[in-house]
């Protein structure tokens, strides 16, 4: 029996692709070989000797288990194919360890905080490897920084046009959003320094309160990635964003990160799994393959069946939606009042179908107005 997914958690959904405009064709003979790159911190380094390969790992098994030759590129590690072996399993698998990750660094350098963007300037790993597809998963530190919000997405930005800038026109980019974190745990307390207390440091917090504050840095700035896409997409056409590092909330993070900060293997099989799925999707024609097939086929629907409000939606609604997608709780009790009207769909679940509808809904009202 369907439900509204209000009460539930929405990172199910089989549409993790945002956009839903088509990138240039990807055409990937069974022999080509497909350049990978994963760019970002110590959650895609692997942090620890017990984690190395992060959800790389899992990303080019589950590829080359697909038929795909993968080579993953980068400016560290190249060369070194270490083995994994699953615990559970018993089963082992070599992979190519090549990335371009770092422990410890920010979107960009700040007082304190080495940086990607300066990293990727200074060895010029995209020029020489040339990837086909880039994945950017970072952000982690500006937030156990507090660093400031406006300073993040504006680094963001920086980063995400320097990227651009230096990929084949042919390549595409996917920039991730960040996981949940669980900044009381034992071994990463401190590092959440900045939020046990004012700016002042007259007011002391609990670790309630902390949780709180993290949890809401962490949604604002996943948020600040949809953000830019929006704003860049039609500059961008090869600029896409993903919900991968979203497979760890709030709600599984005790399971899946091993410190309170980095994922354990199981969290990084989560976040290389959600990886490969949609990788297979942009290379089976583009990420635009699930969001505007399922455009196709339920905007009859929400048509027909009139959707009370559909006509109505504003920006607002579309970052309320976004927001709650993210996994923000206080977005949740926003959503019970209108969850049947932001089920565009009707399908009775509250998912990314229903968030690309909604902007595709609102872009074309845009147009109408001569918006």
């Amino acid at each position: 029996m369907k439900r509204l997914a209000a009460l539930t958690a929405a990172f199910t959904a089989a549409a993790v692709i945002i956009p839903f405009v088509q990138p240039a064709e990807k055409a990937a003979a069974d022999t080509d070989t497909i350049k990978i790159m994963c760019i970002g911190d110590s959650i895609t380094d692997g942090y620890v000797p017990e984690y190395t390969g992060s959800y790389r790992k899992f990303i080019y098994r589950g590829l080359t288990e697909k038929g795909y030759s993968i080579d993953m590129v980068g400016a560290k590690d190249g060369g070194y194919e270490p083995s994994y072996t699953d615990p559970a399993t018993g089963e082992s698998f070599q992979f190519d360890n090549e990335n371009t990750g770092y422990s410890g660094y920010a979107v960009k350098a700040y007082p304190g905080r080495s940086g990607i963007l300066e990293t990727l300037r200074q060895t010029d790993c995209l020029r020489s490897s040339q990837p086909d597809i880039v994945t950017l998963q970072i952000g982690t530190n500006n937030i156990i920084d507090a660093h400031d919000m406006d300073e993040n997405k504006k680094d963001l930005e920086e980063l995400i046009v320097y990227i651009l800038d230096n990929i084949p026109d042919d390549s595409v980019l996917f920039v991730s959003t960040i996981p949940a974190a669980d900044p009381n745990r034992e071994g990463v307390r401190d590092w959440f320094m900045n939020y046990r207390h004012s700016a002042d440091w007259q007011t002391q917090y609990d670790d309630s309160e902390v949780e709180l504050s993290v949890h809401k840095a962490v949604s604002d700035y996943n948020v600040c990635i949809e953000d830019l896409w929006f704003s860049m997409k039609n500059e961008h056409k090869n600029f896409f964003v993903s919900y991968a590092g979203s497979r760890i909330t709030d709600e599984n993070k005790a399971e899946l990160l091993f410190d309170g900060v980095h994922p354990n293997n199981d969290g990084y099989r989560e976040i290389g799994s959600f990886w490969t799925d949609v990788i297979c999707e942009y290379l089976s024609g583009g990420p635009a393959n699930v969001t505007t097939t399922a455009a196709t086929s339920t905007t009859t629907t929400a048509t027909t069946t009139a959707v009370p409000g559909t006509a109505s939606f504003t920006v607002s609604d579309l970052v309320r939606f976004s927001r709650y997608l993210l996994g923000d709780k206080s977005a949740a009790d926003d959503l019970r009042e209108r969850a049947r009207t932001y089920d565009v769909d009707s399908d009775g679940v509250l998912d990314t179908f229903d968030l690309v509808l909604m902007r595709k809904l609102l872009i074309e009202k845009a147009g109408a107005l001569g918006g």
